[in-house]
């Protein structure tokens, strides 16, 4: 049909290869009269199959950098909106200090942290974990984040609000993505921490006195599931040099090149050494203990830390 199409009498057909590849067909018609072919013309045809071959894989080559390109940059716009979703800076409260630490595995992520000033003047804090990564995770951490904070603000206790973001995700959502949340609130005059947990991964509590530490564990399934679900709450009280260390998956599931992960106890350690340190500091320890730990391997999931002190007398 195509050579009919195009009222070829006699054609010869060379095919376009590229990289071992066929990329198009080079129809050449020898007229009705000339019906010689000998080699040097098949020589010189095969040459300009291959030039021509070259120019259209260049042009293939150079359209997929464009589009590589922009998608780059459009990735790039996608991190800077994510990353102003997250805190400027940590809140300074009297008589204790907060320091966090974010880091996405991939341009953009699923992990978030926020701080909510409540109105009585309380302080919420929340860390949580998209079960996902990439674009996909970065749009429910957007979403997330907003309804987690909407309904923090309105004085809800943890477990109330987690609950009430449930809701409002599973109403607004239509995807399988999940999300694990812990939702605390200091209250920094009584020196309490009233928290709910939703499928997240255990902040660890270090007493400075004892040296003991605590895991904030307690049953809750993720944010997004499944309806009307059931969240428990407690309250601990934090003495001066109490640690409280909120963290994502990232921290303890780190993988190294022999496939170990980093693992909680390993993270309670680099906290109990580090226990006189600022809260600053134990951040930065932790970051540390975990690059080491890692290596040249590339990151495996978001890092997500908030770490809150309460001041040495």
């Amino acid at each position: 049909p195509l050579i009919a199409a195009l009222r070829l009498d006699s054609p010869i057909a060379l095919p376009l290869r590229a990289r071992g590849d066929v990329v198009g067909l080079l129809l050449v018609d020898r007229g009705a009269n000339d019906l010689l072919v000998n080699r040097r013309r098949l020589n010189i045809l095969s040459g300009i199959a291959g030039q021509t071959a070259v120019a259209i894989e260049n042009v293939r080559l150079v359209t997929e950098l464009a589009s590589r390109q922009l998608l780059e940059k459009e990735l790039d716009v996608a991190r800077e909106i994510q990353t102003s979703f997250l805190p400027d800076r940590c809140p300074v409260v009297p008589g204790w200090q907060i320091a966090a630490y974010w880091q996405s595995a991939r341009r953009v992520g699923g992990d978030f942290y926020d701080f909510v000033p409540l109105a009585n003047g309380n302080l919420g804090m929340a860390v949580a974990d998209v079960a996902d990564k990439g674009v996909p995770a970065a749009l429910f951490m957007a979403l997330s984040r907003t309804l987690v904070r909407a309904t923090a603000m309105s004085g809800r206790t943890p477990s109330d609000a987690l609950r009430r973001t449930n809701e409002l995700i599973l109403s607004d959502a239509r995807s399988d993505l999940f999300v694990t949340v812990f939702y605390c609130v200091l209250d920094p005059r009584r020196a309490t921490l009233s928290y709910s947990n939703a499928g997240h991964n255990p902040p660890i509590w270090l007493r400075a006195r004892s040296g003991r530490a605590y895991y904030l564990n307690l049953p809750g399934i993720a944010l997004g599931v499944v309806p009307d679900i059931k969240l428990s709450e407690e309250t601990i009280a934090l003495s001066p040099g109490d640690v409280v260390a909120l963290y994502t998956d990232g921290v303890t599931e780190a993988l190294n090149a022999a496939e170990e992960e980093f693992g909680a106890q390993r993270l309670e350690q680099i906290i109990r050494e580090n226990i006189h340190g600022s809260a600053q500091d134990i951040v930065a320890a932790i970051q540390q203990a975990v690059a080491e730990f890692v290596g040249n391997e590339a990151p495996f999931d978001d890092v997500t830390l908030v770490v809150v002190k309460r001041e040495e007398r």
